[in-house]
């Protein structure tokens, strides 16, 4: 999630430090999913709703702008911060049907702990927060365009609402916001030469301001944002876009690689790397068709073994199931499979991608790259068609 989901550097590992943790007391409490929402809010309209993320966030005015995610309509903001403080505010909701949100479902989670220790019975939380909510489709979250409001001057918008907008607004501006090394896929980290969306727009977010007279003087046309990561610099460009006129600015949650990554079909992407990209839903789809995949973990040993602790412990995940661990500097003598027809599941960090890039040179025509194992852990608690993801991890024993 990088990823799912996320260049608010401390406040992302302080988050990621504790993520593993919640998904320990799942069987504390009730969990649901954005269509279990709709279904539940139909039939009883007055459940509670409690976001539990700061007030920035919940207003849209967080400093951390990739954060700002809109918030649920009718919601009450009782941050989690709050709720520690001062446990007794929710005793005024107990005798109430109670559905608790956050960003990505890891503070609600500790939130629920908190309520079921303390004799709450009649409460849920909603499985991936807004990150999650932002990115159903309306066929998985069918109240997803009345629930969801935002007070921000431009519209954020999921990966499959962006792949609609460049196959059909033949108006569309697309601005790639991104660094030129990374836009022309010649950066020195190969994490960052994925490709771009066909006719997008190259300005250095660190040079729009002076170079905003490029993007022309019809501020009626419809203009879409995106950057390499989730790190805020796509809202901040959209938000500087409306504050020099233009009237349709769209804000693609979450970066080119992660957008690539949840694609079937790419044909709007040009200089693709010879590798796919695959997110946590394509991968577990390769991991079902059981097709003679072969599965490398390219992560280094205290990660792999679960070795790690204190700010970097939420990396102890076990590993997919199946997997041949193979360490950076084994890679030229990898024992590679016969058949260069093979489907090949690379995941790890950096690293993966110069596994996929080197498997590719040598004539590998099926290698799918996931870019980290973190995201597929989080999407088999947090994404309904990625519950089955769990069944693939192993040697997770007392992490989850």
């Amino acid at each position: 999630m990088k990823h799912i989901f996320f260049t608010c550097t401390f406040t992302l590992l302080f988050f990621f430090a504790q993520a593993q943790l919640p998904f320990k007391f799942d069987s504390q409490y009730k969990t649901i999913y954005a269509a279990d929402l709709c279904r539940m809010l139909q039939k009883d309209p007055g459940i509670v709703l409690i976001d539990v993320r700061s007030p920035g966030e919940y207003s849209d005015t967080s400093q951390y702008a990739s954060l700002n995610q809109g918030h649920l309509k009718g919601a009450i903001n009782l941050d989690i911060e709050a709720i520690k403080k001062d446990p007794a505010q929710m005793n005024t909701y107990k005798d109430k049907t109670i559905v608790l949100y956050c960003s990505h479902s890891q503070r609600s989670r500790r939130v629920s702990k908190m309520l079921a220790e303390s004799g709450f019975t009649s409460f849920y939380n909603l499985n991936g927060g807004m990150s999650v909510m932002n990115q159903l489709t309306s066929n998985d979250f069918p109240c997803k365009t009345d629930l969801i409001v935002s007070d921000l001057p431009f519209k954020n918008i999921g990966f499959n609402e962006a792949a609609s907008l460049i196959k059909n607004e033949k108006k569309l501006l697309v601005l790639d916001i991104r660094p030129a090394a990374q836009f022309n896929s010649a950066d020195s980290l190969a994490a960052n030469n994925v490709g771009r969306v066909k006719g997008a727009m190259n300005i250095p977010y660190d040079q729009l301001k002076q170079r905003m007279n490029e993007l022309g003087k019809d501020m009626q046309k419809p203009v879409l944002i995106y950057s390499s990561s989730g790190d805020g610099d796509a809202a901040r460009a959209a938000n500087e876009l409306v504050n020099s006129g233009f009237k349709n600015v769209y804000q693609m949650l979450g970066g080119i690689n992660d957008f690539i990554a949840s694609q079937e079909k790419i044909s709007f992407i040009e200089n693709p790397p010879a590798y796919t990209l695959v997110n946590a839903t394509r991968a577990l789809g390769l991991l079902k068709s059981g097709k003679n995949l072969v599965i490398y973990d390219t992560r280094p040993d205290e990660e792999y073994n679960n070795k790690l602790s204190g700010m970097t412990s939420y990396k102890n995940l076990g590993h997919i199931k199946n997997a041949v661990h193979v360490d950076q500097a084994a890679y030229r003598e990898l024992s590679l499979p016969a058949d260069k027809n093979a489907p090949v599941l690379i995941y790890g960090n950096e690293e993966s991608f110069e596994l996929a890039s080197m498997m590719s040179e040598r004539g590998y025509r099926n290698v799918f790259l996931m870019d980290g194992l973190y995201d597929f852990v989080w999407s088999g608690f947090n994404v309904e068609s990625c519950k089955e993801a769990r069944n693939y991890i192993v040697n997770h024993e007392g992490l989850y």
